[in-house]
């Protein structure tokens, strides 16, 4: 296993780790920068993982080695501890803060327990003064926080988050970390420095004279493996900083223990870096500051870009569907009005020859205004040539620039005629009149009419035609609409068949999701002793959770769950696909000479890897699938379980919720042939209450985007822990139906719970 030795290449350094480890009350802060979305990667100025989580766990457990009898408390927002040595495991208690929770007030109710070591996953604004306050308290306290700063600058930074000066005086020891790029050892070039340059090194850092003048040193080379960069690998350097009291030293007087220039000199030394490097070292620092405020600002901006892109997007949306509506709106009420209209033609052909035989005209036509193209369309003609029906002109030349109700009085030929050298008659046309159509302030057509038989039309014939272009504008807008809305209902029946297509998949979906609900136990086994209860919901028609209690033999049972890494169809044939092969594997007996930890009843974590194996000779997949299985042997009350990758199931007990740990990697995965399970045990205890469950309950989001978490099932379980075990299943659901609300269900969700007696 990992340890701080493995990353150490100083004896300096190894000396004040150590004396880190044995130091007494006080707050040790581990320091460094991981990269942030948006910073490209590579080049001189790339940031690479400073590894200031790694480093953290292994001080922690080194603390916690040079003090065998002490326990320890972390605080932190995730579900689980970090992983640690099993000897480790059982000394870390993990206290999550609550929603209701600050981090401050986390900090402070877990250093109110007293603990010998209290851990600290982020320190930052909310949590600094509070952490600060535990160390001057009497607590040893380490921490990490993610930072550029090193040495007496973290102390400044911590005043900066809102740390008092006067608690100042806790921070003990500071830890930097930062990740450099090694030399190629392929290509590196010897590089001696020159004696003045390192007679300056060794009077500015005399603690590693010896090492400075053995050291043998290289510069960057060029070869194909390192890709012409001269650097491979990467190397962790550190800078440790003791503090001192804040109000007798000034913190720019504070030079660190062990400076991170010293540091790299001797990495250097051993031809891991370049000389070079130390002189880059704050220039590459400020760089990389830089790069991380420059990608910082640009994200800000492209997000709020993006964000008004979409405002803009809906807001365009939002019109076109109130247009939509609207129309819809409209069309229906004029298809009710309009029922018995004729066709738009035929109605301006009958328009034409009733104003003709009104006012005596010889010849008549008819443009219709066609508003979505701004064009004059010749509906109908009385006199004039036929072809001239459904001839396009221009709405302006036809229609002019003003509205105007009434008829007038006009010379020459109509938009759009040319005189045909044949039609002699047209020399004889003496009056001409322009009836507008007008409906609702705005023109919906045109007619002119022609005579030959008198000089000008009368007035009783004007007021005739103006009665008549009244009730003809209604009429021609109505057919106008009619049309339009025969193209609407086409559109609307092929809606519809697509409607009827939808609903045919639907029931064939539901069938589906009958037939997945057959696979799932509709009721359990009779297990003396033992009482079980389930409920699932999936996210959309069928899913991927399932779930069994599977009898062994008669002092055996196995309990299952699981969850596949997709929803919807895919998922479910899946898991009908795992789900039997756990039921086969599971019964499956071993040889009575087999000397297996469960007798004659395959171990749980045998099931798993022959299930896991199965699975990849069955064919690649793209679905991976966590897993629960266990095996309860009924005389003793012992589960022996297996968790691959699966969320940690809860054990209720005497009004205490308890998580049970293991290690293993999900199920399926196409380039895993061999996964590594823990095996482990537990003895159950009558009034015990196991819940499996999957991700899909703790995931769950309400309308405002806060999950249910892990805490609020643990809480909701306790407080129905009178409910029998089927009525609580459905209390733990109905929480979550209050939670969900009117959001979407994005996951599946299943739970199985199992009762001791």
């Amino acid at each position: 296993m990992l340890s701080l030795d493995d990353l150490t290449h100083l004896p300096q350094l190894e000396q004040l780790l150590a004396e880190i480890a044995a130091a007494g009350p006080g707050l040790v802060v581990v320091a460094g920068l991981d990269p942030r979305s948006g910073v490209p990667p590579g080049g001189e100025a790339a940031l690479l993982p400073s590894g200031r989580a790694t480093i953290w766990r292994l001080l922690m457990r080194q603390i916690l080695r040079a003090r065998p009898r002490q326990r320890a408390t972390l605080v932190s927002s995730a579900d689980a501890a970090p992983r640690m040595p099993r000897d480790l495991r059982r000394r870390v208690h993990l206290a999550p803060w609550r929603p209701s929770q600050s981090a401050a007030e986390a900090i402070a109710e877990a250093a109110a327990g007293g603990p010998d070591l209290l851990l600290v996953e982020r320190l930052d604004a909310g949590s600094a003064a509070a952490v600060l306050q535990a160390a001057a308290g009497g607590l040893r306290v380490l921490a990490q926080i993610d930072t550029v700063f090193r040495g007496a600058e973290v102390a400044e930074h911590l005043l900066e988050l809102g740390a008092l000066p006067e608690l100042l005086a806790a921070l003990t020891w500071v830890v930097a970390v930062e990740r450099l790029p090694t030399l190629c050892a392929d290509c590196k070039e010897p590089a001696p420095p020159d004696a003045e340059e390192l007679e300056g090194w060794c009077q500015r850092f005399p603690e590693l004279e010896p090492l400075l003048r053995a050291g043998t040193y290289f510069r960057e080379g060029n070869c194909d493996r390192c890709g012409r960069t001269g650097r491979e690998g990467e190397v962790t350097a550190f800078d440790v900083w003791q503090g001192r009291h804040y109000a007798a030293t000034p913190l720019e007087e504070q030079p660190s223990r062990l400076p991170i220039e010293a540091y790299v000199l001797g990495l250097a030394a051993r031809g891991l870096l370049a000389p070079g490097d130390v002189r880059r070292l704050e220039a590459g620092r400020l760089r990389r500051t830089y790069r991380l405020l420059h990608a910082s600002e640009q994200e800000v901006v492209e997000i709020k870009a993006a964000l008004e892109r979409r405002l803009a997007e809906l807001e365009a949306a939002n019109r076109v569907l109130q247009q939509r509506t609207e129309a819809l709106i409209s069309l229906e009420s004029i298809g009710q009005a309009l029922i018995a209209s004729t066709s738009l033609s035929e109605l301006a052909g009958r328009l034409c020859r009733n104003a003709s035989q009104l006012c005596g005209a010889d010849r008549a036509i008819l443009y219709f205004l066609r508003p979505e193209s701004q064009s004059a369309e010749v509906l109908a003609v009385t006199g004039w040539d036929p072809s001239l029906v459904g001839k396009t002109l221009d709405a302006e030349p036809v229609f002019g620039s003003q509205v105007d109700n009434e008829p007038m009085d006009c010379r020459g030929l109509p938009p759009g005629v040319v005189r045909h050298p044949t039609d002699v008659t047209a020399d004889a046309l003496r009056a001409a009149l322009r009836v507008p159509f007008v409906a609702g302030g705005r023109p919906v057509g045109l007619m002119i009419v022609h005579t030959s038989q008198k000089g000008r039309f009368a007035p009783g014939e004007v007021a005739l035609l103006r009665a008549f272009g009244n009730q003809a504008a209604i009429a021609i807008q109505r057919a106008g609409l009619t049309e339009a809305l025969r193209a609407k209902i086409d559109q609307l029946e092929a809606a519809q068949v697509e409607l009827v297509q939808k609903e045919r998949l639907e029931r064939e979906m539901e069938l589906a999701r009958q037939v997945q609900q057959s696979v799932l136990p509709r009721a359990f086994p009779l297990v003396p002793g033992y009482t079980f209860a389930a409920r699932s919901e999936p996210a959309r028609w069928v899913g991927g959770d399932f779930y069994d209690v599977i009898l062994l033999d008669a002092d055996r049972f196995g309990l299952v769950i699981g969850d596949v890494s997709d929803k919807g169809m895919p998922a479910a044939l899946h898991m009908a696909q795992v789900h039997s092969l756990m039921r086969a594997e599971a019964r499956r007996q071993r040889l009575a000479s087999g000397s297996d930890a469960s007798g004659g009843v395959l171990s749980p974590e045998v099931v798993l890897h022959t299930v896991h194996r199965l699975l990849q000779e069955l064919g690649r997949s793209d679905k991976f699938i966590t897993v629960f299985y266990g095996v309860v042997d009924m005389p003793s009350r012992r589960l022996t379980y297996v968790r691959a990758g699966h969320d940690l199931p809860i054990l209720l007990r005497a009004g205490e919720a308890h998580q049970l740990h293991g290690d293993g990697l999900p199920l399926g995965f196409p380039e895993m042939d061999e996964l590594y399970f823990s095996q482990e045990t537990i003895d159950l205890q009558p009034g015990d209450r196991l819940i499996l469950y999957t991700d899909g309950l703790t995931d769950a989001v309400s309308p405002d985007g806060r999950v249910f978490g892990r805490e609020r099932l643990i809480a909701q379980l306790r407080s129905w822990s009178e409910v029998a075990t089927a009525g609580l299943c459905d209390a733990i659901f109905a929480e979550l139906a209050a939670h969900q609300g009117s959001a979407a269900q994005f996951d599946d969700m299943s739970m199985l719970a199992v009762e001791v007696h």
